[in-house]
């Protein structure tokens, strides 16, 4: 998977894009990038402790794989940010955009986000 040319893609779909960040099953860093001008509203520290989470929430949700089938995605509404996390093979893509942008938007990034991970596999 070339994690750069999908971040680009990623990143130039909304000016709200902020950042893409490709996480192992373990919580490893494989890949990350911010948007040109964009300030992350969290430090080093905070972004490592995101990516040992996430794979934990992996976790706990594989608790309903049978009875509900797998999780594939995940989106969280914080107050400064949308979280999008998608679950991909081993991967974990971490996806963030502005919290002020416009739902249907936010649902056409999801749709578009979906589709160019789809064309990497």
């Amino acid at each position: 998977m070339d994690f750069e040319k999908i971040s680009d893609k990623i990143l130039k779909l909304d000016d709200a894009m902020r950042y893409v960040r490709f996480i192992g099953n373990e919580g490893e860093l494989i890949h990350h990038k911010v948007n040109r001008d964009t300030i992350l509203l969290q430090d080093e520290k905070g972004l490592g402790a995101l990516s040992a989470e996430l794979p934990i929430m992996k976790k706990i949700q594989s608790l309903f794989d049978e009875s509900l089938g797998r999780n594939t995605f995940m989106h969280i509404i914080r107050e400064k940010v949308h979280q999008f996390v998608y679950y991909v093979d081993s991967l974990i893509i971490y996806v963030t955009c502005e919290r002020n942008t416009d739902p249907h938007r936010v649902t056409e990034i999801v749709n578009n986000i979906d589709s160019i991970l789809k064309e990497q596999r």
